[in-house]
């Protein structure tokens, strides 16, 4: 029998308290400590197989750098960090270590978009992706609508067309604290190579929940709505439209059991510090555009 995986969950808050909670249901995991402002004790524990850090964005790489550089296998909820700088840090550090950098990009863990991804052979050669993100709230205090929402987006988008793109523009509007950069609504264009367009759009202002993407190719299109109970994947070809069958497995257990195979055998997981550095590198892109009155940014490669 294999020995349960000791893990260490940094951050009580809404989503850390999910992670736990899936965590707890897994025979193969044990959660040892369930800390916050004090994740430095961690640091001094022998009995810790994987940290997992699910605090707000702008702490990501201040508590992330000193277990990577341990060597411990770390969870990052996204965006991995705030700024290009700081993602590159991690990095860095990762490479130096050999330790396993896993962000928490969940939308490539949820087998209806894995259908959504399959049914794109249907449809053709891509043209326009179209991601959308939005909720009536929570209003965060030290990150816009934009790096909260769009990185899901952003991390499906960039495993569909498998490249980074190439140029990106970007417009934001602050309407309840005018003058910051705390948006409350974004939106994104991106220019793939290949002649793919990516569209984000990001708000919490909006009075219905929207998680959705839009994929359309020259054939027909594909819809991944995971605000869907049923049917969260639509092909439309021609007249006809089809809803690809998928797995019902929850997305978190799915990723948390991913990262759990990631700390036994130091395995590069799916959505990797790689993966988390390019979405930042597209939002502090995206920033730069904003500040430009919406002008093109070139991605440095």
């Amino acid at each position: 029998m294999k020995k349960s995986v000791r893990l260490a969950v940094i951050g009580r808050g809404r989503w850390g308290k999910n992670i736990i909670k899936t965590l707890e249901a897994l025979p193969e995991c044990v959660v040892a400590y369930v800390v916050t402002r004090e994740y430095k004790e961690l640091l001094k524990k022998s009995d810790i197989d994987g940290v997992i850090i699910a605090t707000p964005p702008s702490t990501h790489a201040e508590i992330a750098l000193p277990f990577i550089e341990r060597g411990l296998p770390v969870f990052i909820e996204k965006p991995m960090t705030t700024s290009v700088v700081s993602a590159k840090r991690l990095l860095a550090a990762s490479k130096k270590h050999g330790t396993p950098v896993f962000v928490g990009h969940i939308h490539l863990y949820n087998p209806a978009y894995h259908a959504a991804k399959k049914a794109i052979q249907k449809v053709g050669r891509l043209r326009m992706i179209v991601g959308e993100g939005a909720n009536n709230g929570p209003v965060r205090n030290d990150y816009s609508a934009m790096w909260d929402w769009a990185p899901h987006d952003l991390s499906m988008m960039l495993d569909m067309v498998g490249k980074m793109p190439t140029r990106v523009q970007a417009w934001g509007v602050a309407k309840l604290r005018p003058g910051t950069k705390l948006w409350d609504f974004s939106q994104i264009k991106l220019e793939f190579p290949g002649g793919v367009t990516g569209i984000v759009m990001s708000s919490w202002l909006m009075p219905q929940k929207r998680k959705r993407l839009n994929v359309v190719g020259e054939k027909g299109s594909v819809v991944y709505d995971d605000t869907l109970g049923e049917k969260k994947v639509s092909v439309l070809t021609g007249t006809e439209v089809t809803y690809p069958t998928y797995a019902r497995d929850m997305p978190l257990t799915l990723e948390m059991k991913e990262f759990l195979a990631a700390t036994r055998t130091g395995k590069k997981p799916k959505t990797d510090v790689l993966q988390g550095l390019a979405v930042v590198v597209i939002l502090e892109a995206a920033e730069k555009s904003i500040a430009g009155g919406g002008k093109l940014v070139r991605i440095k490669r």
